[in-house]
């Protein structure tokens, strides 16, 4: 089989801990189907990600093992969950460093490789949320985001969408540019779950305070995300519940760049509603600790309003994990296909309270109860992924 060289382009997805998960979990399906496929994978960031003095002694690109680079945040993130990474290569001039590493085809990228780039490169496409709700964009946002949108469609060889829904919104939004260029659903996602498989639920629940039976929500503090119709819910729960044992776990970053005051809009809601003591907030987590989070909870619970794919904020490794999921009815969310999935309609804070009792209810011995999917057949089954991305990648060589 002839060699195939393919370049993922990170910066784009470390700019959140969504996109983090998001390229991860690629990564982890390409790697492994590599040998078979004879690919070689290069993942690529800028050279403005390095300390001053090492980007001073890069001239076209630096290469750098894993154990070297001291990464914090989404990039840390990407790095741990994926544990066959061993090369970060940093680049000044993206062509040239392409050119050096043989690339013939850039994998799903969000970012425009630009002008100087000749080989042939798929695009991204997040989602549409500022077309369904623009009250949480600027009007020079919105116009922004869709010029970009409307210029990856233009500009790739084909495009790569994280849910069905998302594939409708190409075709409604951009018909001229859709209707030349081919857009592929990205396989299903498997993250790596290694760590997960070793129980050490009650080291991490005692070190970060959780004494009781726990809902967990995992996203970062965005207005889409609805933390405040969570915290609604578990107050009405507990209205409602005698005997309420829940605490109610929140981890992820603390920050809206759109909305500075939402975080302390939230701080204001628990304490009006007399929860702090039974919420915890954690913020950003080691991944093995947030996995024997997810392992641990009662249920994983994602209110959003608007997701560009299923599986988001936890659920996919909560649905993997045989932990329950709590999601909004939303078109994504329903192209879940695998794990207890509980949709609630996320207008209504009653429905998500009424979904808290049930699991209230089922607990403790919900555990017994659980189907996960083992390593071994995660495993398999992102082989099958990477296999399936690499041969579409490897269409566009002809």
């Amino acid at each position: 089989m002839r060699r195939l060289s393919v370049a993922y382009l990170a910066d784009y997805y470390i700019a959140w801990m969504g996109g983090a998960a998001i390229l991860a979990a690629m990564l982890n399906s390409v790697l492994r189907a590599a040998p078979a496929q004879n690919a070689g994978i290069h993942v690529l960031f800028s050279a403005r990600h390095l300390p001053p003095e090492l980007q001073r002694e890069t001239r076209d690109f630096l290469p750098l093992r894993r154990e070297q680079v001291q990464a914090t945040g989404p990039m840390r993130a990407l790095i741990e969950g994926v544990p066959g990474l061993q090369t970060l290569i940093f680049h000044k001039d993206l062509a040239a460093t392409l050119a050096a590493l043989e690339v013939q085809v850039i994998g799903p990228t969000g970012s425009h490789p630009g002008a100087a780039v000749r080989q042939p490169w798929f695009a991204y496409l997040p989602d549409f949320q500022h077309q369904y709700l623009p009250h949480f964009f600027s009007a020079a946002e919105r116009h922004a985001r869709d010029a970009h949108l409307r210029a990856m469609v233009e500009g790739a060889h084909a495009v790569f969408v994280n849910a069905a829904a998302v594939a409708a919104d190409v075709q409604r939004f951009y018909p001229a540019a859709a209707r030349s260029r081919r857009i592929h659903r990205i396989p299903q996602l498997y993250p790596d779950l290694g760590s997960a498989f070793e129980d050490r639920r009650a080291e991490v629940q005692a070190r970060h305070g959780i004494t009781a039976p726990y809902l967990l929500s995992c996203s970062q503090r965005w207005q889409h995300k609805q933390h405040e119709l969570v915290i609604a819910a578990y107050a009405e729960h507990r209205r409602s519940q005698a005997n309420a044992a829940l605490q109610l776990v929140f981890t992820g970053e603390l920050t809206d760049h759109r909305n500075p005051g939402y975080a302390q809009a939230i701080e204001r809601q628990i304490d009006a509603l007399a929860l702090r003591p039974q919420v915890r907030q954690l913020g950003l987590l080691p991944r093995d600790e947030q996995l024997q989070l997810v392992a641990g909870a009662c249920a994983v619970v994602q209110a959003s309003q608007f997701e560009g794919g299923p599986g988001a904020s936890g659920t996919l490794e909560a649905a993997l994990l045989g932990t329950p999921v709590i999601a909004s009815d939303i078109d994504t969310n329903r192209e879940l296909k695998f794990g207890a999935v509980h949709l609630f309609d996320p207008q209504r804070p009653g429905a998500l309270a009424q979904a808290f009792d049930a699991v209230a209810a089922s607990t403790p011995g919900s555990a017994a109860d659980r189907r996960p999917f083992d390593l071994e057949q995660i495993e398999y089954l992102s082989l099958a992924s990477g296999l399936e991305m690499l041969a579409t990648l490897r269409s566009a060589l002809g």
